[in-house]
């Protein structure tokens, strides 16, 4: 994406003066006098244009951009669609969207609350949510109920209970909502039939793995599979039982076995890791990698909830050796 560059002045912690401004793929850079100053979109909380300033909250402090002249809302504007492109990555959203435009949104997640102004576009599998700061939201349309609208608002509620809602989109109200149905019908007819697929060929797909799906099963566990996405042959297992759950990636990749404690009841912790495996598709390691310096990953995790109640309640993992039997009773 190529921007341009935009003369400006900046006030931050680091640096302040007259600058460049340039609006780039994965970071805001400023430059004056041999010297640059980034803001990774990663660390940005809140983007907003107040009385010609704009204002970045950011994990590093906050920076103000001003005297942009008439320059200003477009500005603004290029930095919020780099800044929802680069969300649009961190939630491995590929495809071109079925309708994209401008509206507000609000949803609730397990109690917590957001609403605000958001770009808004419906994928074949997914509507996301994108407003000028961290909230951004890819949901799911395998693990949604049938969309509800009213009153120029369209709802989408999902199996876990959140809710989330679009409303003035205008005239568009209705094409959105019938698209929305369609492809939630869709995806959730393919979704049903391959799980269905996996469950009458799991041992057969198994193959070396069936081992430590029987002892999992053999330490009393009530064993649960599934998908990451319909577009992979890859799926995973688990073993759940009285507060803890051992999961097993089956893919062409060499893993581990990945441990869980947490306090929720199973039935939970089964909803929550079936939406962290669809979220993370092919890039499996999110679940479990260090993200120091992984910043995409660091977007990824923060906009996803049930990312980042896996990622808390790791327990460890146990590599596949001669003791993997033994440290797996020992655990559960």
């Amino acid at each position: 994406m190529d921007s341009g560059t935009y003369n400006c002045q900046v006030n931050a912690e680091s640096f302040a003066g007259e600058a460049v401004c340039a609006i780039g793929r994965e970071e805001l850079q400023f430059r004056a006098n041999n010297r640059t100053f980034t803001v990774n979109y990663a660390n940005i909380k809140d983007l907003r244009l107040l009385k010609h300033h704009l204002f970045l909250e950011t994990s590093n402090g906050k920076v103000e951009v001003s005297q942009l002249g008439l320059q200003t809302e477009d500005f603004f504007e290029k930095l919020w669609e780099a800044y929802n492109a680069r969300c649009l990555d961190a939630l491995f959203v590929e495809d071109e969207p079925l309708y994209s435009g401008e509206g507000d949104y609000a949803y609730t997640e397990q109690g917590e609350e957001r609403h605000g102004i958001a770009k808004i576009s419906l994928h074949s599998d997914c509507l996301c949510l994108l407003p000028h700061n961290n909230g951004a939201r890819r949901i799911p349309l395998c693990f949604s109920q049938e969309p509800e609208t009213e009153q120029f608002k369209i709802s989408l509620k999902l199996d876990i209970g959140d809710q989330y809602q679009i409303s003035r989109i205008g005239r568009d109200t209705e094409a959105v909502f019938e698209k929305m149905c369609a492809a939630r019908t869709k995806v959730v007819k393919k979704w049903k039939a391959a799980h269905e697929e996996l469950s009458a060929q799991l041992s057969e797909r198994l193959g070396e793995r069936a081992d430590e799906y029987q002892q999992m099963d053999a330490v009393g566990c009530r064993m649960i599979c599934g998908l990451y996405s319909l577009d992979d042959t890859g799926f995973w297992f688990a073993g759940i039982k009285e507060g803890k759950a051992a999961v097993e990636l089956v893919t062409n990749e060499q893993t581990a076995t990945y441990l869980y404690t947490f306090d929720t009841s199973d039935t939970d912790f089964e909803y929550a890791l079936r939406h962290a495996m669809e979220s993370a598709s092919l890039h499996r390691e999110v679940i479990f990698t260090d993200l120091a310096d992984k910043p995409l990953y660091q977007m990824t995790v923060e906009r996803s909830r049930a990312l980042r109640f896996l990622r808390a309640h790791n327990a460890g993992r146990i590599i596949h050796s001669g003791s993997w039997t033994e440290r797996l009773r020992e655990f559960f």
